[in-house]
């Protein structure tokens, strides 16, 4: 049974290097570089009221709820 465990020690290794390989890999050989001026002068005119999502305003009910007994 220990012959086995040892014997797919080498898979395992090749299954962890590629899952943790490639993806590295793919960021040094592609890194994320800063955005192009049309793109920043762009983002730039945005209105400031567009950058706040709409569920984050606070709702408010229409009237007080009266609890009676």
């Amino acid at each position: 049974m220990a012959s086995w465990f040892w014997l797919n020690v080498p898979l395992m290794a090749v299954f962890f290097l590629a899952t943790v390989g490639i993806p590295l890999w793919l960021v040094l050989k592609r890194p994320d570089r800063a955005p192009r001026e049309q793109q920043a002068s762009a983002a730039a005119k945005v209105p400031a009221a567009a950058e706040e999502p709409a569920h984050s305003q606070k709702m408010q009910p229409e009237r007080e709820l009266q609890l009676t007994r």
